[in-house]
């Protein structure tokens, strides 16, 4: 009975990181507003930085155990109460300039912004290649906005090799963001 039970744990632990489980949320604070609540899958870890208490912090999310990636998330909030709310054709026009300043050094010749969704967010993000990167630096780009609620998100996402391995997980997590 009890070797029953070992195979039916490894396989839906094997389940669970084949989906792209989440191992844990990472809860960042924000100056007088709700945190930000960040589902990091499984092997993923993540480090806030801030260079001063109350400006928007960056998180710097990463494998575990290797190197080939790399994200870079920064949750900004309006600086006074009076500004309009964010909306999908605000942050497509802002992803839509980002491309554009990408596009002379990328391998691809259109660079097409995708919409991103999830439970109370909205957003874009576009991807290139970068055509000759230095040593030490990442060949693909993803990188995009996010509004839930007040907070507008930005973020990019770095990697080597294969690209659609990180970005799968990468947009997943960041469609699952939360405040709370």
């Amino acid at each position: 009975m009890s070797r029953f039970f070992k195979h039916v744990s490894i396989a839906i632990l094997s389940g669970l990181l084949a989906c792209g489980a989440i191992a844990a949320d990472m809860r960042v604070a924000l100056p007088e507003r709700p945190a930000l609540v960040i589902p990091l899958p499984v092997g993923w870890r993540g480090q806030v930085r801030r260079a001063v208490p109350d400006l928007p912090p960056t998180i710097m999310l990463s494998s575990i155990t290797e190197k080939n990636f790399q994200i870079l998330v920064t949750p900004i909030w309006p600086l006074n109460a009076d500004r309009k709310p964010l909306t999908p054709e605000f942050l497509r026009a802002m992803v839509a300039a980002a491309a554009q300043r990408v596009k002379p050094q990328a391998v691809e010749t259109d660079l097409p912004v995708r919409e991103l969704s999830g439970q109370g967010l909205f957003g874009a993000y576009f991807s290139a290649t970068d055509r000759a990167p230095k040593p030490g630096e990442y060949r693909n780009l993803t990188q995009g906005m996010i509004a839930i609620a007040e907070l507008e998100v930005g973020f990019t996402i770095l990697s080597n090799g294969d690209s659609a391995a990180v970005n799968g997980p990468a947009l997943q997590m960041l469609q699952s963001m939360r405040r709370e």
